[in-house]
């Protein structure tokens, strides 16, 4: 599985992940304002953070 792994408004960038069959996209509000967080998985997350998992690669952007 290839993942992008950037955060918010970085550039793009990608990983590769042996074995995992997902890839997923939080985000956030806070004070500094919407956080997007990229990577590998798909994570279990708090109330309040949105999720997205996806499984074919770079299906995170």
């Amino acid at each position: 599985m290839i993942c992008h792994n950037q955060q918010s408004s970085q550039p793009p960038t990608i990983k590769t992940c042996p074995g995992e069959t997902n890839c997923y996209k939080k985000q956030w509000r806070d004070h500094r304002g919407t956080i997007i967080e990229r990577g590998c998985g798909c994570p279990s997350v708090k109330k309040g953070v949105g999720i997205y998992c996806c499984k074919t690669d770079k299906c995170n952007r």
